[in-house]
């Protein structure tokens, strides 16, 4: 890769970075809004779940529109209205206001990681789009090390809508950086012709056996992992004793050491094959899954050393996965594709959210019990995907 095409891809990566902050944020703050809003379990579930049902349409209906226009100027537009979405969930000051709000923000914020993804694939030549999706994706960890802590702070601090005014000011300013820097993306344009319109897409998607099974992987190996990531915190405070203030440790720890193993994940897939890189990584990561959904109180730092290590390898293996995904589209409709990928995904992860609401369940102390069952079941679908994975052919 060029210098020039790594500060691309850290662009996009920042891009990233606010994008899954958002996305996140209210995880971690889970006690403090319930409290706030009065909500109750099944409705946190449905407030998360929300935004992915809502970025699942958005996702559906992006098909239709991201291969016909400038890539750069498509983002631009859809991360403002993102921007928009972010603002109106700090102004929420009820359950309902937060729900539309959350519908809001997952409607765009839901089509950036395709178009972002569809970038890489036109900006990186295939032989070093593990590297160049390490780096994008460590815009992932840097949320989970730099911005959720913080947030939590200001979170604790002050509000928790304070730490939505916060990504909306960082955002803006992203914003400004990529309309600057970017460069016009219009390539694949070019390629485009009648037969490859835009409805075309879905039709030749679903007689595509190869991409078929690239979209059932995607739904396997998020399924049980957003089972497990929006009651992670809430889990963590109330049944293995951690301070809300402590939670900063876990999201912190893991966060750095993604935001260093992550591109080094993309690195090896390039030099050893993803598929052989994600049976690996993807074994390593069944250990922690069962861990940390089966732990009570213990010492801090082997908490640290559990959650930590679902942040590398349940995060790392998606790496070599989506590497291998980005191969099985034509450049003319990557971004067409993506947008079906991405739809899938998030209907996969609100389908997740809402199961895992269902299966779990607190006392009157907050405690949680069932939480080892969508352990389990994040370890199946984890090994079901590899074998998912390796059916799939690099060409289109």
């Amino acid at each position: 890769m060029t210098k020039k095409q790594i500060g691309w891809m850290v662009i996009l990566g920042l891009v990233v970075f606010t994008n899954i902050l958002e996305s996140m944020i209210l995880m971690p703050l889970a006690s403090t809004i319930k409290a706030s809003l009065h909500m109750n379990e099944k409705q946190w579930g449905v407030a998360i779940s929300v935004y992915l049902f809502s970025a699942f349409v958005s996702g559906f209906i992006s098909i239709f529109l991201i291969d016909r226009y400038d890539r750069r100027k498509f983002l631009l537009a859809v991360y403002a209205l993102f921007i928009i979405g972010t603002l109106l969930c700090g102004l929420a000051t009820s359950y309902s206001f937060l729900v539309f709000a959350r519908i809001f923000a997952g409607f765009f914020g839901g089509v950036i990681s395709a178009v972002v993804l569809a970038m890489v694939g036109d900006l990186v030549q295939p032989e070093h789009r593990g590297k160049a999706t390490g780096i994008v994706m460590a815009g992932f960890s840097s949320a989970a090390a730099l911005g959720i802590p913080l947030g939590l702070y200001l979170g604790l601090n002050w509000n928790w809508q304070m730490p939505f005014y916060f990504i909306v000011a960082m955002s803006i300013l992203i914003w400004f950086f990529m309309a600057a820097q970017l460069p016009p993306m219009i390539s694949h344009l070019t390629r485009i012709h009648e037969s490859y319109k835009s409805w075309h897409i879905l039709g030749r998607v679903l007689k595509n056996k190869n991409q078929l099974r690239a979209l059932a992987f995607t739904c396997t190996i998020l399924f049980g992992q957003f089972a497990i990531i929006p009651y992670l915190a809430d889990y963590i405070e109330n049944n293995v004793g951690f301070e809300k203030t402590q939670l900063v440790w876990m999201y912190f720890t893991g966060g750095i050491l993604t935001f260093i193993t992550n591109p080094f994940i993309g690195s090896l897939a390039d030099k050893f094959g993803q598929l052989k890189t994600f049976l690996i990584v993807m074994l390593i990561s069944c250990a922690p899954i069962i861990a940390i959904t089966s732990m009570g109180e213990n010492p801090i730092p082997l908490v640290l050393i559990a959650t930590s290590s679902f942040f590398v390898f349940a995060g790392g293996r998606n790496i070599p996965g989506t590497a291998l995904v980005l191969s099985t589209a034509a450049p003319h409709e990557r971004g067409g594709f993506m947008s079906i990928r991405s739809a899938v995904q998030q209907l996969a992860s609100g389908i997740a959210v809402m199961l895992g609401s269902f299966v779990l369940y607190q006392d009157e102390t907050g405690k949680y019990f069932n939480f080892e069952y969508v352990g389990y079941l994040a370890v199946a679908t984890s090994i079901a995907s590899y074998f998912i994975l390796r059916t799939i052919k690099q060409n289109y």
